[in-house]
């Protein structure tokens, strides 16, 4: 990251996931701190205490730097309403739905710059299309393979919401038209919610995790093929705790994709890791501010 100031103050940026919270402090585009803490899920007042928790040692940074807090982005894990800012539906946190996340934020923290508000796979997208593997690309696809499946696109250099805020959502695609099972459906069914226990029976030669794994690269490269065919971006950024074990999956999906893309020059995109890590979220909630 580069090295600069943005105003002369710092942006914070707090990714909230379905199993973590994520906070990070950048100076420009430079990453000064961050610091992490489980997501809660007993509740609304639990949750938002703890995610001002997790972004109180950064403040303390800011203070202890004599630096002003320019701005704070928050992405979030769910579909948002943009125009009512509110999350309308948050399978892993469904305590949230309805929720005004910027409101509760602003009542919890009390804060004197202003706020942001994207979805979590939109702020993955966008920290990857600015700062990440996408540098080089104006049409990038994000997707985020974690306690859930997200996904975003970057049109040239800016996030596309579409006409309702929902633009890039993968996860309700449906893999089996017959059963009318979703790409979401199909992944907890197949990970039971432990795809990393799952990957590490996997590398141990287990060979129905072995099969799982190659199931899942079926379904997410009929779902990278119908994004190719409709969208066309120049590269396909994954993420989220299920990428680590990518070489398990990757190579299945690449090629399931390859045969039903109907572009032959679109054949040979690349699918990549992410870049920036486990911080890429937090990272492009932060680039919100501007």
């Amino acid at each position: 990251m580069k090295n600069e100031t943005v105003n002369s103050g710092y942006r914070l940026g707090l990714d909230i996931g379905g199993t973590k919270m994520c906070a990070v402090l950048l100076n420009g585009e430079h990453l000064v701190e961050h610091y992490r803490l489980s997501t809660p899920k007993e509740g609304p007042r639990h949750f938002w205490i703890m995610a001002v928790a997790v972004l109180k040692p950064l403040l303390e940074r800011a203070k202890k730097d004599g630096k002003n807090i320019i701005g704070l982005g928050l992405g979030i894990a769910g579909t948002i309403d943009f125009r009512k800012q509110k999350i309308t539906n948050s399978p892993n946190l469904p305590f949230l739905n309805g929720i005004k996340p910027l409101e509760k934020l602003t009542e919890n923290l009390k804060p004197s710059y202003p706020l942001f508000l994207d979805n979590d796979a939109n702020c993955f997208t966008r920290a990857e299309a600015v700062l990440g593997a996408g540098k080089k690309f104006n049409n990038i696809y994000g997707i985020t393979i974690g306690t859930g499946i997200g996904g975003g696109l970057s049109l040239n250099g800016e996030i596309y919401q579409g006409a309702h805020g929902g633009a890039g959502e993968p996860g309700a695609m449906l893999v089996d038209l017959e059963n009318k099972i979703t790409l979401e459906d199909a992944y907890q069914k197949l990970t039971q919610n432990n795809s990393r226990i799952l990957a590490q029976e996997a590398y141990e030669g287990d060979p129905l995790a072995e099969q799982i794994f190659q199931e899942l690269g079926e379904y997410l490269g009929m779902i990278f093929a119908n994004i190719v065919n409709i969208v066309d971006p120049g590269i396909i950024i994954i993420g989220g705790g299920t990428a680590a074990a990518s070489d398990l999956f990757l190579s299945t999906a690449k090629q399931v994709m390859t045969e039903y893309i109907e572009n032959p020059e679109a054949r040979g995109i690349k699918i990549v890791k992410s870049k920036l890590g486990e911080l890429t979220g937090a990272i492009g909630a932060a680039l919100m501010v501007k």
